[in-house]
């Protein structure tokens, strides 16, 4: 069984500690409340952005992953506990001979706006500050003395994150010409490629040094608003979203997830919505 520590143990790293701790190994999760993470985990409460918080982290580790979310939507934030926060923790636990470091990134760090494919391979200029910080904390692990892997997670949804089901509700409407393409991911998906890439790296397996995770099925904001509307029923007249031209528009490719074998619980965002709006009863 091996040590495992989770930086930033919110929504997704909570539940990947958890499941961990579950399946017999000791997990620590990092987080800045005093809120215990769940069973069979040990809380260490910290902010990877104050170093003097971070003086006594566990030694040994086999396992770390980098979760964090920003309290504040500002490059200054971003900076803070991406880049910097980083930087930080793998200072702390200089020395300790880490099988590797997973990082959670964003598709944030593409630049292309006008549906091209993207993939691990493509070029990454991004002009927004969110994805110029993630692009350079990635580089940051990418370049650190301990084997790494960053993570791209695209659009994610699931509980909690019901934002463009409140937009269907609300008549939200986006004209299906010209497409503008979005990608997402379930909360559990995310939860199951951080616990398969952890049990692949802990029998040995070789990891890529950077996974693009998003679901089989890129779709347009069209199909999927209208999709949910015809699903819930009763909803509010069309209106237009004002941020709909303002959306990233490309289509990302999870091939090489899929060559390392992990399997999807949700492969589209029919399956993974319904069973939203069947637990929210919309359907």
């Amino acid at each position: 069984m091996a040590r495992i520590l989770i930086v930033g143990a919110g929504d997704i790293g909570g539940h990947l500690a958890v499941q961990l701790a579950a399946a017999g190994h000791s997990v620590w999760g990092l987080r800045r409340s005093d809120k215990p993470v769940g069973d069979g985990v040990t809380l260490i409460q910290a902010d990877v952005a104050d170093t003097e918080t971070l003086q006594n982290l566990p030694d040994n580790l086999d396992i770390l992953v980098y979760c964090v979310a920003s309290p504040v939507f500002s490059k200054e934030g971003y900076h803070a506990y991406y880049y910097r926060g980083l930087r930080h923790i793998l200072k702390a636990l200089k020395g300790q001979k880490l099988q590797r470091a997973f990082f959670v990134s964003s598709s944030s760090v593409y630049h292309q706006m006008d549906g091209e494919w993207v993939d691990e391979t493509s070029e990454t200029r991004p002009s927004s500050f969110a994805g110029k910080e993630m692009l350079a904390a990635e580089e940051a692990l990418l370049k650190a003395d301990v084997p790494g892997t960053v993570v791209r997670f695209t659009g994610i949804y699931g509980p909690g994150r019901t934002r463009m089901i409140e937009q269907a509700r609300q008549g939200g409407h986006c004209d299906p010409e010209p497409p503008v393409w979005t990608n997402r991911i379930h909360r559990d998906d995310c939860v199951g490629v951080l616990k398969f890439m952890i049990e692949q790296t802990l029998a040995g397996k070789a990891l890529e040094p950077v996974y693009l995770a998003t679901d089989d099925e890129p779709a347009t904001l069209f199909d999927v608003l209208e999709w949910m509307k015809d699903r819930i029923g009763d909803v509010e007249p069309d209106h237009d979203l004002p941020e709909a031209t303002r959306r990233a528009n490309r289509r990302c490719s999870n091939k090489r997830l899929h060559e390392l074998g992990y399997e999807l619980q949700y492969r589209n965002y029919r399956e993974g919505y319904d069973l939203l709006l069947t637990e929210m009863g919309l359907v």
